[in-house]
């Protein structure tokens, strides 16, 4: 969690930068998290910083939104955030192709009606790959697949949104 905590903190730190230079990317949207047999969902916001035209860096964090029953109990998703090396490849303009990896972290709760709760962290590698189509110069949308290796679970996580570059 230092590592990812301590990567969004530079790229924050170089943002003000960033926005002169037009290599900045924000974006906000839905996640659907399959992590064993929950079905969870968050709201997820992401940074992105771009070096060249092809490397960046990028931070995100969620906040769940959508428990899941599972069994007798419900399985719910506090919070997760990572940060993440990016490569992207722009097929044109307005549309980009990319790859990431780097290491996220997330927190679960779960809870059994009269028998009680408990919560865990969720922390490891997590890559994927995704695209982005601009409908104008600065908006868009974005979508991408994520996979995360936890300590004992695996999730597997879509993602869709918006996307506005500076």
């Amino acid at each position: 969690m230092k590592i990812a905590l301590a990567s969004l903190a530079i790229a924050l730190t170089a943002a003000p930068a960033a926005f002169a230079q037009g290599d900045v990317e924000l974006s906000a949207g839905y996640s659907n998290v399959d992590i064993g047999s929950a079905d969870l969902g968050a709201l997820t916001g992401r940074g992105s910083y771009f070096f060249t035209r092809h490397l960046g860096v990028e931070g995100e964090a969620s906040i769940g939104v959508k428990d899941d029953d599972v069994g007798l109990g419900k399985v719910e998703l506090d919070h997760s955030i990572g940060a993440f090396g990016v490569v992207r490849a722009p097929i044109s303009e307005r549309f980009h192709m990319f790859g990431r990896v780097g290491y996220a972290t997330s927190e679960l709760s779960a809870s059994v009606p009269g028998v009680g709760s408990a919560s865990g962290d969720f922390d490891g590698v997590a890559y994927g790959v995704g695209a982005k189509f601009f409908a104008t110069e600065r908006f868009g949308i974005r979508g991408d697949f994520t996979k995360y290796e936890g300590d004992d679970n695996d999730a597997d996580v879509f993602s869709i949104g918006a996307v506005v570059r500076f």
